[in-house]
């Protein structure tokens, strides 16, 4: 019955990452003495109080999350960082496995594991990634925007709308209808409406930032110019003044979503700059909170391209007319 029970066990096992409870090891009806001699011998790790790890190698953070999963009981899920990473976000894995567990259940430690509890809590909140249970990518950034900084949120939004672009619209929306209270609730529904605002540049606003330089530099820009070289075409540019081979351009933040797009714009950026030309690159974000500043550099510039190029010009009126 030993044998055989073990079998069954170890069956069991690798339908959760080879780690197993006390209570799997009574429906498979292994012998108390089996299981004294497994963790005597190191051939099983006690991960928790009544979960165990089949095998004596060193636990891997799938054993980790498995075992804290299954420590910390029904209704529990992997939630902030482990839960984002298994989400396929891009965000450092803490040293700890992170769960969330029923507000309805007392205060659990466990080692290795930080746990929170919630009262709200929603089956319609929990995914499945394979084995592991973890709450779904709204909810989980919800849940991270009470712990990480400005930055670090940030930079996950930006993981988040690599994958799916539809997903901030999700985030929202749950956010509208949980978030009320929840720390962090307040700056993720600030960054939310940036990048919804940052999609795309409309022309309104390029238009008002023509304005502003028009007035700064004295010469008015043009908006949308295709930039030839020779009998190439270099692209279209958002703002230029091809009389000093000045042109400014503003990103919204979904243009740089992909590496491709960013590795795209710097290389007709080297090509504008290999035609004289020089790229003055902003952001929508930038545009929008400080234009004065903006319009002080771009002015600056400009006197200086003009005046390099009059004398250049003098320059080559004088050899032009030298006996």
């Amino acid at each position: 019955m030993g044998v055989a029970g073990e079998r069954r066990l170890v069956r069991l096992g690798s339908r959760q990452c080879a780690v197993v409870t006390v209570r799997d090891i009574v429906s498979c009806e292994v012998p108390r003495t089996v299981v004294y001699r497994r963790l005597e011998t190191r051939e099983w790790i006690r991960l928790h109080p009544g979960v165990f790890k089949l095998g004596s190698s060193a636990a891997t953070v799938d054993e980790l999350e498995m075992g804290a999963l299954l420590a910390a009981g029904d209704g529990a899920a992997l939630s902030h960082r482990s839960a984002a990473a298994r989400l396929g976000l891009e965000i450092p894995r803490d040293g700890a496995v992170q769960v969330t567990i029923p507000g309805s259940r007392g205060p659990l430690k466990l080692s290795g594991v930080r746990v929170w509890r919630s009262r709200a809590l929603l089956p319609s909140e929990i995914a499945m990634r394979g084995p592991f249970r973890v709450t779904h990518l709204a909810r989980t950034i919800i849940d991270l925007a009470a712990v990480l900084d400005e930055q670090g949120l940030r930079a996950v939004l930006d993981s988040v709308v690599r994958q799916r672009r539809s997903n901030l619209a999700w985030i929202f929306q749950l956010l509208q209808r949980r978030g009320q209270g929840c720390r962090g609730a307040g700056r993720l529904r600030a960054l939310i409406a940036e990048y919804q605002e940052a999609d795309e540049v409309p022309d309104s606003v390029l238009e008002r930032l023509a304005l502003q330089l028009a007035r700064a530099t004295g010469h008015e820009p043009r908006l949308h110019w295709e930039v030839d070289h020779g009998d190439r075409r270099l692209g279209k540019v958002d703002l230029a003044w091809p009389e000093v081979q000045l042109c400014v351009e503003v990103d919204g933040w979904m243009w740089h979503s992909n590496r491709e797009s960013f590795e795209d714009d710097r290389a007709r950026d080297r090509a504008l700059q290999r035609a004289g030309w020089m790229v003055l690159r902003w952001t929508s974000r930038q545009v929008k909170s400080d234009p004065e500043s903006l319009a002080a550099e771009v002015a600056g510039i400009y006197r200086s391209r003009a005046s390099f190029r009059t004398r250049g010009a003098g320059r080559a009126h004088k050899i032009a007319c030298a006996p």
